[in-house]
């Protein structure tokens, strides 16, 4: 899969853009705050309809602007896509997603179109903090290759929701619990299938990949690294969690609570080092190691069902890798368009098959020059009107 034409306009601090990407590696050097970080962003947004940092999609608008956009051209093994996200922060939908130059009804017709894996240093909270960080990591990576669990994950949430909201109005209003909420619990428990099929289906091999990338990039082959997926209830004789007894059978405690306290949104990855774990016991070093081969493996999973590997984006991360690892990792890369952001050029002066460019501030606004045997500024070239 390769971005083969990226263009923003009004996006974060770019007021327009456009580039044609290398189809292996781009790295994009400049000082922090110059913008790097946003091109990543808007190639996310074009993959998974969203941010990987930003909760709020008005955040990504350029200041003084009323609306913004990013466009992708994908060329995957199959086809070509163009993928438009337009943020419009004065209308009620802010935004919308085009597709080949229709709007789509619905997001998960954008999924699989531009399947990415992303590592930044925030991704270090994979290791170090709660469940919830994990399960995102899974959701992220599923739902590229299965729209079936991305709907599911929708529908699923919307069930929990009217149900909580049943059980919170019961005890304000102190009285007994609807009978609709067997409905949503059923509902619940339909949609749980899907997830947990899905989430079981991917734990070994992904497991497997974790501990091969955490090898190759750390270079110790003593060391194992193993994922485990933990869910908060007991299976079933078929060897799925029997989710609808479990509701039913904490609807007291969870009125108290008004929370749903059983079911996929409560589950867990256990990741371990030696049997250890890695929370507790692993080096900054061995957290980095193992955080990066939990995404470099999620790159593989996506490869394995798909027959093709997705976009890579790293941000700042070779500043944090010794030459051995950054040189293990360059190598895991081949056949991956990868897009990388550092503050130094000469992380990747080694390495020949990639494109430079520059970024920095101008007076406010993002700039963007390619590196040849010179800085040369990469114009923005529109053929087609990005709003309409």
């Amino acid at each position: 899969m390769t971005i083969e034409k990226m263009e923003l306009i009004h996006f974060r601090n770019y007021e327009k853009l456009e580039l044609q990407p290398h189809p292996e590696i781009n790295l994009f050097f400049g000082e922090n705050g110059s913008g790097k970080t946003n091109l990543l962003e808007a190639i996310h947004f074009c993959s998974l309809g969203k941010s990987h940092r930003l909760s709020q999609d008005a955040n990504a608008v350029l200041i003084g602007e009323k609306a913004a956009a990013v466009r992708v051209e994908v060329r995957s093994r199959l086809s070509r896509s163009r993928i438009e996200i337009r943020l419009s922060p004065g209308e009620e939908n802010i935004k919308s997603v085009w597709i080949d130059g229709n709007r789509a009804s619905r997001l998960s017709e954008m999924m699989g179109l531009l399947r990415c894996v992303i590592f930044s240093p925030e991704d270090l909270n994979l290791i170090r903090e709660g469940p919830a960080v994990r399960r995102r990591f899974l959701d992220m990576m599923i739902s590229q290759i299965s729209r079936p669990y991305f709907i599911a994950l929708q529908q699923y949430r919307t069930a929990m929701n009217h149900r909580s909201a049943i059980l919170r109005t019961a005890r304000l209003e102190n009285r007994p619990v609807s009978g609709m909420i067997e409905d949503f619990e059923q509902a619940m428990s339909v949609y749980a299938e899907t997830i947990y099929r899905e989430r079981f289906g991917h734990e070994r091999f992904l497991s497997e990949m974790a501990n091969e990338m955490y090898r190759e990039i750390s270079g110790r082959e003593q060391e194992t690294f193993q994922i485990q997926y933990r869910s908060c209830l007991k299976s079933d004789k078929d060897g799925s969690p029997s989710l609808k007894e479990a509701l039913r059978d904490c609807r007291e405690e969870d009125m108290k609570n008004g929370t749903t306290s059983v079911g996929p949104h409560r589950d867990d990855l256990s990741l371990m080092l030696n049997s250890r774990n890695m929370k507790n016991y692993a080096s900054q070093g061995q957290m980095r190691t193992g955080a990066l081969s939990l995404k470099l493996a999620q790159l593989k999973v996506i490869q394995k069902v798909t027959g093709e590997n997705p976009v890579l984006l790293l941000d700042d991360v070779m500043s944090e890798l010794d030459p051995e690892r950054r040189s293990n990792l360059l190598h895991i890369l081949q056949d991956t368009q990868t897009f990388i952001t550092c503050t130094d050029r000469s992380d990747l002066s080694d390495y020949i098959h990639y494109r430079t460019y520059q970024v920095r501030e101008e007076g406010g606004r993002g700039a963007v020059s390619e590196f040849l045997s010179g800085p040369e500024p990469v114009s923005p070239v529109f053929t087609e009107p990005v709003f309409e």
